[in-house]
């Protein structure tokens, strides 16, 4: 039998997708025709003009919202049935389309064919079942033989009531539904036949009588477990009852608010509940004159977990981290999940800040125990800050915000920790989200200029490569060293662009000074955890070379020893790459990490540089000393060079050359300068 569909939906992709699954189902005799507007004005003309068996309805169209369009149909008594379109996670909303008047609803992102065509297959039933109800209505001033064959032919379950509420007639559905015999049920009270009814009909049924108007309402069933809808419809003579079997319904609209309030995958509140829960704490707390606490918790290392072991991995290790934290908690408190591996702990009635201490030392201790999955053993600690009602805000938002700052302190504290929120951490946090946003300023302005710091070889004496350093112009402030900015790069992604900056304003200065005749000074660049660890930063860098016109021997790569220890199998792959490419390799601040002479041979390096807190006394200090000549040996034992940092005496610079070091800078030199002062030391010592 062939149903006529209509698509209103401004996307071509989604039209397709639903006509595709419809076509391609074969658990029905139906066959199908679609009608399609990209647009609410089209759909409406061809709805109000067209017999339709069923209408797909985008929720979000070009000239109106899903909801304003259904209301419309509606408006023109039209019954055919409406399956909402919605996007993931707008359960809420579909509730809310449901109860205006939608049959059904599917999320675009997740059709299933055979879902699909079960759920236009029920409602176009359904409409089918409501024009059949019109009907009868409208045969009930026919014979009463004519009636009770069309009763019969009907989908609902049907009773009709004289007006002392006495059941005169009933058809066979409704025997079944309600589980009646008519037998004994004819000419009695329906309350007395059915009181189960009674609860939640008998105002309803009382109210259409009087007013002599139609009347819907619904309840529970129970001795057939059904939730059943009930039109009432009174006339001069009777009461006409039709009742639908809406329990499916029910139980999606159960499932569709569950989802809605609570989060699917560990069965917490979700950030909606959540809220609302704790705006009910802090109106109870006043007149309790007890306070509130908000924690807010984030776990630690949680990412490796999700990168190393998979998804599914992750979300088991969410799910028992959940049930940690909801036996370390009292029965009135709140543990929810408001995204990712992130979870908000309310303590609705503290009486004193003190007693949060031991709860919090709980849920630490809870969530570090060891947890093993697939045979894995796996490690994860938890950062939590914490807020508190009263003294630390009195809106919901705002004590969560500030949970949220405090949160991040006790990541920077070393994670595995708590920390309470303060105003001084308040501003910490402001001045963090200002330096952000002069940064992203600064980048697209280009606010920093690179500083160069000579390198010397100890063998000639001369300038052969200079070391870049960034600095930043800040239009307010003035120059600003990298320790002030650079983290907050890393962090945010701005090292990216950034970087890249960088690397052309070097090689299109390193081509002016080839240009002048010093055509074999080198550059050392340094390079962040975030660029090193880029599929395609290496691509791009060699991308700027080339447009140079430069060798990548004139670059060097520095990078510190921490980056290459924190994975060194990567750093393995990704440091060959680089040789392979032809630029020579540094490791910077050497001896301040935990590298091992195990990784260290391993490595495909050129250079060390003995970071300069062991040059600072290594004249008078025996230990430094020792360091020093230890690694210039191993370095050399290796087949590296070595380049000592922070050299700031003739003293310090013989006492290196001495002991066999290759290179040399720092301030017995020259401080870093711009490129202008830079060329002056070069012609003075290249």
């Amino acid at each position: 039998m062939l149903r006529k569909i209509l698509l209103i939906d401004d996307d071509d992709v989604d039209r397709m997708s639903i006509k595709r699954a419809l076509k391609h189902s074969e658990k029905t005799n139906m066959e199908f025709s679609f009608s399609e507007a990209s647009d609410a004005q089209l759909g409406l003309n061809i709805i109000l003009n067209e017999p339709l068996d069923c209408i797909f309805l985008d929720y979000l169209l070009p000239d109106s919202d899903g909801l304003e369009v259904l209301r419309r149909i509606r408006e023109h008594g039209i019954i055919t049935p409406i399956i909402m379109m919605t996007g993931h996670g707008d359960e809420k909303l579909a509730v809310k389309l449901m109860k205006a008047g939608a049959t059904d609803y599917i999320t675009k992102n997740s059709i299933d064919a055979d879902e699909l065509l079960l759920r236009v297959s029920r409602s176009i039933h359904a409409y089918e079942a409501e024009k059949q109800k019109l009907e009868t209505e409208a045969a009930l001033h026919k014979s009463n033989e004519q009636i009770v064959s069309i009763l019969e032919s009907i989908s609902d379950a049907f009773i009709s009531l004289d007006q002392e509420f006495n059941l005169i007639h009933l058809n066979s559905q409704a025997e079944s539904l309600l589980l009646i015999d008519p037998q004994q049920a004819l000419r009695k009270n329906v309350f007395e036949v059915l009181p189960f009814l009674e609860p939640w009909l008998n105002i309803s049924l009382t109210l259409a009588q009087k007013n002599n108007s139609h009347l819907e309402c619904e309840g529970e069933y129970s001795p057939s477990q059904r939730w059943l809808e009930a039109q009432i419809y009174p006339t001069e003579d009777n009461i006409s009852i039709y009742f639908s079997d809406i329990t499916q319904r029910r139980k999606n609209e159960e499932r569709l608010n569950y989802l809605a309030n609570y989060d699917s995958l560990t069965g917490l509140p979700n950030r909606i509940l959540l809220m609302d829960r704790l705006v009910q704490a802090l109106t109870r707390a006043p007149w309790r004159k007890r306070q509130v606490g908000v924690l807010f918790c984030d776990l630690d290392r949680f990412k490796i977990v999700n990168d190393s072991l998979g998804h599914d991995a992750g979300d088991r290790l969410l799910s028992i981290v959940a049930d940690r934290l909801k036996d370390c908690i009292r029965c009135g408190d709140t543990v929810s999940r408001i995204g990712g591996d992130e979870f908000v702990i309310i303590l609705a009635d503290l009486a004193r800040s003190e007693d949060i201490s031991t709860i919090l030392q709980k849920l630490i201790d809870a969530v570090s125990v060891p947890i093993r999955i697939n045979s894995q053993e796996l490690f994860v600690t938890v950062s939590i800050g914490v807020s508190l009602f009263p003294d630390d805000g009195v809106d919901a938002s705002i004590l969560l915000k500030n949970a949220d700052i405090a949160m991040y302190s006790a990541k920077d504290k070393g994670k595995n920790c708590y920390h309470l929120y303060s105003n001084a951490l308040e501003e910490r946090h402001s001045n963090r989200l200002t330096l952000e946003t002069d940064l992203r300023r600064s980048v697209e302005n280009q606010d920093f200029i690179i500083y160069y710091q000579p390198i010397v070889d100890t063998q000639t004496d001369k300038i052969v490569s200079a070391e870049a350093l960034l600095r930043w112009q800040h239009p307010e402030r003035g120059l600003i060293f990298p320790d002030e900015f650079i983290v907050a790069c890393e962090e945010t992604g701005i090292i990216m662009p950034l970087g890249n900056w960088i690397i052309e304003t070097l090689c299109q200065q390193l081509v002016e000074w080839h240009q002048i005749g010093f055509d074999d000074l080198r550059i050392a660049l340094n390079i962040s955890n975030r660029q090193f660890n880029h599929e395609s930063f290496n691509q791009d860098l060699m991308s700027y070379i080339h447009q140079a016109g430069l060798s990548p021997q004139s670059i060097q790569i520095e990078l510190t020893e921490h980056i290459v220890m924190s994975n060194i199998e990567r750093a393995l792959q990704h440091l060959h790459n680089y040789r392979d490419m032809g630029f020579s390799l540094a490791v910077d601040d050497f001896g301040t990490g935990y590298s091992s002479l195990a990784h260290l041979k391993l490595l495909p390096l050129n250079t060390l540089k003995i970071d300069k807190s062991f040059i600072l006394n290594v004249i008078n200090d025996k230990n430094d000393m020792a360091i020093t000549k230890a690694i210039i040996a191993m370095t050399h034992e290796l087949g590296l060079t070595v380049t000592a940092e922070g050299v700031e005496t003739d003293a310090h610079y013989k006492f290196l050359k001495t002991l066999g070091c290759d290179y040399c800078q720092g301030y017995w030199m020259s401080r870093a300068v711009p490129a202008e002062e830079f060329v002056k030391l070069l012609k003075q010592h290249y």
